[in-house]
């Protein structure tokens, strides 16, 4: 088995395809993001909105200033450039070993940030698993549940539309307007934590957020893998 990052061979004990030359600097960031790491000088300040880069800013990002998002915070662990990109990109394509990966990540994160909370997956457009066999986010929150004991509760379906990397920032946000809702019978948790695999514009976790706090949420954070 070779690194997806470098192509060097991987440990032949290693649970999935990432070398410890590429594995240890992304986990190092995630640990950082996390605050589970001391600052190392290479992170900027952070949007306290999106969780993104806001290298002059003070309080939100201009961004956030004006979008109106739904959810109070988002955190991702990881910038989506470079080897974390490539991994993702990796992970997206099929080698779903790398969800073993992630989740350690996401499970210190949340052990750290959000204890106690329960998670909810950000839910896959129609036809998505019956057209590539299986989910990026639900395969990351089975290992949090199955493996580490986190509460993830599955209470978000998501209706049919145009795939949101193919759209534009106002596109995206009208097409997931109302596209998100409780599924029948299911009831919001008080302070639920959205999971995702990239941040890009915030309009699919807004849309989920939204469903949420009309179902009675207090409060709703995100933690995704990487931002865009």
């Amino acid at each position: 088995m070779r690194c997806v990052v470098c192509g060097l061979p991987v440990e032949p004990d290693g649970r999935y395809p990432l070398c410890a030359g590429c594995a240890g600097p992304l986990l190092d960031e995630a640990l950082e993001s996390a605050g589970l790491a001391p600052p190392s000088g290479r992170a900027s300040a952070r949007c306290p909105v999106c969780g993104k880069a806001a290298f002059s800013e003070i309080g939100p990002c201009m961004r956030c200033r004006t979008a109106g998002y739904r959810f109070d915070s988002a955190l991702p662990l990881l910038r989506y450039s470079g080897d974390a990109r490539a991994a993702l990109l990796s992970y997206k394509a099929g080698r779903t070993s790398l969800a073993s990966f992630f989740a350690g990540a996401l499970a210190a994160a949340l052990s750290e940030r959000f204890a106690g909370r329960a998670v909810v997956p950000v839910p896959p457009r129609p036809g998505k698993i019956r057209r590539d066999g299986w989910d990026q986010v639900e395969r990351v929150a089975g290992i949090l549940e199955r493996r580490y004991g986190i509460v993830v509760v599955r209470v978000l379906r998501r209706a049919g539309g145009p795939q949101q990397k193919s759209l534009g920032l106002e596109a995206r946000a009208a097409n997931m307007r109302g596209a998100v809702s409780l599924r029948r019978g299911a009831t919001s948790p008080l302070e639920p934590v959205l999971l995702d695999d990239v941040l890009t514009t915030g309009a699919t976790l807004s849309a989920c957020a939204d469903a949420l706090k009309a179902a009675g949420a207090a409060r709703v954070d995100a933690l995704v893998i990487a931002a865009d």
